[in-house]
């Protein structure tokens, strides 16, 4: 099989390995703008971030809270593409496993 060499150079840029999941999970994005937070399926994960397949195409404000159970972490959408957000945790990046 032949690798896409651009998709090595995106996973070279990530800080930890992601776990595919492929919606099985959801999270919540809270928005903190008034709105209810969103339910949003999760695509995969890591200690530093998620991806997530926003329930509509919405429109979100850069700097978002990520809701898991009781927890929650500060977070930033760092990319968006058809529905599909990338969320980096930007603080608390370990305190998922630990």
């Amino acid at each position: 099989m032949r690798r896409n060499p651009r998709t090595k150079e995106v996973s070279d840029r990530r800080g930890a390995p992601r776990i595919e999941v492929g919606g099985a999970y959801s999270m919540r994005l809270d928005p903190r703008d008034g709105r209810e937070p969103l339910q949003c399926p999760v695509i995969d994960y890591s200690v530093t971030g998620v991806r997530l397949k926003l329930p509509d195409d919405v429109p979100l404000p850069q700097d978002v809270q990520v809701l898991i159970g009781e927890m929650s972490h500060n977070a930033r959408i760092v990319w968006r593409k058809d529905g599909v957000i990338g969320v980096d945790f930007i603080d608390e990046h370990h305190s998922l496993y630990y």
